[in-house]
C-alpha cells in the first residue's frame, strides 16, 4: 500500500536551544532557518560514502555593501583573500542580502488578543509501541455544553511500523479521522488540541475518556483541558521583506551543476512538502519562545548566472561559482499574557459589566 506523504508543518529546531531565533532579529532567524532545513535536506546519515564528498558545508555569511564589490564577492572574497584556511568546499554559503519593513498597517505593533486553545498531551516520547485497531478516545465540549465523543482507530496499515511508531504518524491519525481537535507533534509527543474541520476556535473543552492507546502514549483517563484555564494573550509582530541569497562554490563545474540542481530541487520538492513555511517551536509548543514563520515567495527564485573565479596565485585554478535568491516574508511574534496585577485574567461574558460611572457620548 502506497500512501501520500502529507504536506505537514513541523517546526525547525535550533541547533543550539541555548541561543534560539529572538524576536526583532529577522534577518538572523531567516538566515539560521534556511541553513538549519538545508542541512536537513543534504542530511549526511542518508548519504553513501561515494556521495558524502558532494555533501556541501552550509553556513552564513553577512554581505558586504562596499561599492566595489560584486554580487558575487563575499563567500568567495573570504577565500580568495584567506587561501590558507580551511575551505570545506563544496560550500552553501546563506546570505541575508536586503531586509525591508514589511509594516501591516499604520498604527502600533499590536496585532490581536490572541486565547491559545487547551490541549492534552502525553507524557510517553516516540516511538510508541502500539498495536493494530488500538484506539483513542476523547471527549470535547463547547461553553453551550455541546459534547461529542471521538474516536480514533490506529490501522497497523498506515504506519511503517506501528510498533515503534512515531508522533507523527499518530498525528496524522488524529488529523486524518477527527472533527473536534486535532493532533501536533510537539518534539516526540503527541498534543490532542481541541479545534478541528467542525469544532475551529479555542472556546473549548478536551478531555480523554478512554482508549487501548492511552497507556501507549501517556495519555490518562480523566486527563482534560479546559478553555476557562487559558490564559488571553496580546500578540505584537514584526515583519520584514528579506532577499535571501544562497551561494554554490565548488572546485569542479560538474558539482556545482550537481549542486545546483539539488539546490532547486529544496525550492520546488521538500519546500512543497513543507507548504513553503519555515515555522519557529513557538507555534507548536507555546511554552518556547520562538514565534515566526518563514514565508517563501514561490515566484521569486532565480539564479544570477554561473561565474568562474580564479584563485589567487594561480588562475587556471578556479571557483566555481553560482548564486540562487529567493524573497521570503519573516513574520515574528511576540505574545504578553493579559494579567490583572501579576495574576492573569480570563474574560467570560458573565462577567464582563458595564461601569455606568463612564460619561457616555450624546
Amino acid at each position: 500500500m502506497i500512501i501520500d506523504a502529507p504536506k505537514n508543518n513541523v517546526p525547525t529546531v535550533p541547533t543550539d536551544t541555548v541561543d534560539p531565533p529572538r524576536f526583532a532579529q529577522p534577518v538572523e532567524t531567516t538566515k539560521d532557518a534556511f541553513i538549519l532545513e538545508l542541512r536537513k535536506f543534504f542530511d549526511r546519515q542518508y548519504q553513501t560514502t561515494g556521495k558524502l564528498e558532494e555533501v556541501p558545508t552550509i553556513r552564513k555569511y553577512d554581505v558586504s555593501f562596499k561599492p566595489n564589490e560584486g554580487s558575487q564577492e563575499t563567500a568567495v572574497t573570504l577565500i580568495q583573500k584567506f587561501p590558507d584556511i580551511s575551505e570545506h568546499l563544496p560550500l552553501v554559503a546563506i546570505l541575508g542580502a536586503t531586509g525591508r519593513n514589511l509594516p501591516m498597517g499604520i498604527s502600533g505593533q499590536k496585532m490581536a488578543t490572541v486565547h491559545y486553545p487547551p490541549l492534552v498531551e502525553c507524557t510517553n516520547s516516540e516511538p510508541f509501541a502500539l498495536a493494530d485497531d488500538q484506539t483513542i478516545i476523547y471527549e470535547t465540549s463547547t461553553p453551550a455544553n455541546e459534547i461529542h465523543t471521538s474516536t480514533i482507530l490506529l490501522r497497523g496499515s498506515r504506519f511503517v511500523n506501528i510498533t515503534q511508531a512515531t508522533a507523527q504518524e499518530v498525528v496524522n491519525e488524529i488529523n486524518f479521522q477527527s472533527l473536534y481537535a486535532h493532533g501536533v507533534d510537539n518534539s516526540g509527543k503527541v498534543n490532542l488540541v481541541y479545534g478541528g474541520p467542525s469544532g475551529a476556535g479555542a472556546t473549548g473543552n478536551i478531555k480523554i475518556i478512554g482508549g487501548t492507546a492511552i497507556t501507549a502514549l501517556g495519555f490518562t483517563i480523566g486527563q482534560q483541558a479546559l478553555y476557562k484555564d487559558m490564559t488571553p494573550y496580546h500578540r505584537y509582530y514584526q515583519a520584514s521583506q528579506i532577499d535571501v541569497a544562497m551561494e554554490v562554490v565548488a572546485e569542479d563545474y560538474n558539482e556545482r551543476t550537481e549542486l545546483t540542481d539539488l539546490l532547486w530541487s529544496f525550492f520546488t520538492y521538500f519546500l512543497d512538502s513543507r507548504q513553503f513555511t519555515f515555522l519557529g517551536r513557538g507555534i507548536f509548543d507555546k511554552n518556547i519562545n520562538e514565534w515566526y514563520q518563514v514565508i517563501i515567495n514561490t515566484s521569486s527564485v532565480s539564479m544570477s548566472g554561473e561565474q568562474e573565479v580564479p584563485r589567487p596565485g594561480d588562475e587556471k585554478d578556479k571557483l566555481y561559482v553560482n548564486r540562487v535568491t529567493v524573497t521570503v516574508t519573516t513574520i515574528q511574534y511576540s505574545d504578553h499574557a493579559v494579567v490583572s496585577g501579576t495574576t492573569p485574567i480570563f474574560i467570560a461574558e458573565d462577567s464582563v459589566l458595564i461601569d455606568q460611572t463612564i460619561p457616555q457620548k450624546n
